[in-house]
């Protein structure tokens, strides 16, 4: 009994000493690390990594430059009129910066970029950001601040010219090619977004060859400016900055952003500098950009309906919507609906090579136009016109195809068309007046799942003509329609020239329709 008593209490002892031995190792241990002092934490020598952008930067940033404009007192019937602000029906935004919450009548402030192309003095902006400008300060990257002058300025592009007398050379900028630019190319922005100056983003090209008229900017501009597209942050304040390569060349100058909040959405636009430098060679040296011109409107489709009612095999077609009074086309007899097909013997893929090559030929130059009429080909010498006088505040009037006399309509008349789909009646003689129309009819229904509501026709829209087989003819009445229905079958591709009743107003439309 003694002896096991004696055990318990041995073990007993044994594990109460255990415990003090282990705790006291503990406590030694933690007390240890406790006592120890940190390391010190090196910075590490300056080591180059990934640079080339902060090379890229470095290089051009004395060459960009801070535009603040003062603007002029607005004329009277603007005052007090507030600008429209962009929206999903018109994303488009030209960067209207330093818009003032007073009436606009006494002027504001803006700001945006520019960089310098001469040494002299010469600098590359956006026309918008100085347009209407009473007063232009440029800040160079040394902290000066020079007068700017406008040397010249064109809309068309939205390219304008300013010069300052610094006193000194200054740093200059270098073009690059922007022909050469590829989708997924890195580039670099810089500017001076929200007044912020020289501040860089960078990002790639993401697309080329986006036009204002795709981005809800469409008139008389069109296809004079097409876009390089990059998701480097652009911001009112950055117009007028470069876009610049990884060779640190500038190949776009920063000009606008589709956006619903006035600030980056990931999609900005340059334009290409290639177009930049041919405006600011005239512009430098002349003051005003000249461009040739023959006085058509046009548009070009891909769409195979459309390419077969024109009968046209190629995949592309130039399609003359109207033509401009006195114009050097109408001189030469081009009429709406003809096909142009080739210029100087050189066959046309795109609406986009017809442009580029007349508003480059000099005044009063002769080209040799190829075309298409009611299927027949056709040439003619043409003259080249003086673009700003050939578009001079008037509009493409419509071909006057020779037309019968519109017989009196009774508006009891209608007709049904079984492969289009609509019915259509004689047109309110007010409307006629008031749309200045003469012929035509009025759809007062259109068919479910018909041909006509795949193409996207609906009632109130007035028939006036068509083009079937290459040949276009007009609609005057509802005899004309029931002949056209009568020519139908199905497969068979139409074009239907549509106009579209607004108000007091009006717009003509060619609507491609495949006959089921």
């Amino acid at each position: 009994m003694n002896n096991k008593r004696l055990l318990f209490l041995g073990m007993v002892a044994l594990t109460l000493g255990i415990g003090v031995i282990l705790g006291s190792i503990v406590s030694g241990g933690v007390k240890a690390t406790f006592e120890q002092k940190a390391a010190a934490i090196a910075i590490p020598d300056p080591v180059s990594l990934s640079n080339t952008f902060s090379q890229i930067a470095a290089q051009l940033d004395p060459a960009v430059v801070k535009i603040t404009v003062k603007t002029k007192p607005a004329p009277a019937r603007t005052r007090g009129r507030q600008p429209a602000q962009p929206g999903p029906g018109s994303p488009f935004d030209f960067f209207n910066f330093g818009i003032p919450d007073e009436p606009v009548d006494r002027g504001g402030i803006g700001t945006g970029t520019g960089f310098v192309v001469d040494k002299s003095g010469f600098i590359l902006t956006n026309h918008h950001v100085v347009e209407n400008a009473a007063q232009i300060t440029v800040d160079l990257s040394d902290g000066s601040s020079h007068t700017g002058t406008v040397v010249g300025s064109d809309e068309g592009t939205d390219v304008a010219v300013v010069k300052i007398e610094a006193g000194h050379d200054l740093a200059v900028a270098k073009f690059g090619n922007s022909d050469a630019v590829k989708v997924g190319d890195w580039v670099l922005a810089i500017g001076s977004p929200f007044g912020f100056d020289h501040s860089v983003t960078a990002g790639i090209i993401s697309a080329k060859g986006r036009d204002n008229g795709r981005l809800g900017a469409a008139d008389k501009n069109n296809g004079l400016q097409r876009f390089l597209q990059t998701d480097a942050a652009i911001n009112p304040g950055n117009s007028g900055g470069p876009l610049v390569n990884m060779a640190g060349e500038v190949i776009g100058v920063n000009t606008a952003i589709v956006s619903e909040t006035n600030s980056f959405a990931g999609l900005g636009f340059a334009l290409p500098s290639n177009t930049a430098v041919k405006v600011y060679n005239q512009l430098s040296q002349n003051g005003k950009m000249t461009r040739g011109s023959i006085g058509i409107s046009y548009h070009s489709t891909r769409d195979p309906k459309e390419l077969e009612a024109y009968g046209v095999k190629g995949p592309e077609a130039i399609i003359v919507d109207g033509i401009y009074p006195g114009s050097p086309a109408e001189k030469a007899g081009l009429k709406e609906d003809d096909v142009i097909t080739e210029i100087d013997s050189v066959k046309l893929g795109s609406g986009n090579q017809l442009q580029d090559y007349i508003v480059d030929r000099p005044i009063g130059s002769n080209v040799r136009l190829g075309w298409l009429h009611a299927g027949k080909t056709q040439s003619a010498s043409v003259t080249i016109g003086d673009r700003a006088t050939v578009l001079a505040e008037t509009s493409p009037a419509e071909s006057l195809s020779p037309r019968r006399n519109r017989e009196p309509q009774s508006r009891n008349e209608d007709s049904s068309s079984n492969h289009l789909g609509i019915t259509v009646e004689p047109i309110p003689a007010q409307m006629t007046r008031q749309l200045s129309l003469r012929g035509g009819v009025q759809i007062t229904k259109v068919d479910e799942k018909s041909p006509a509501e795949d193409a996207g026709l609906s009632e109130g829209m007035i028939i006036t003509g068509f083009v079937l087989g290459g040949q276009p003819t007009p609609i005057n009445n509802i005899m004309e329609f029931s002949a056209l229905d009568s020519r139908l079958k199905s497969g068979s591709a139409i074009v239907l020239k549509v106009r579209v009743p607004d108000n007091q107003f009006a717009r003509d439309i060619s609507i491609p329709v495949k006959v089921k």
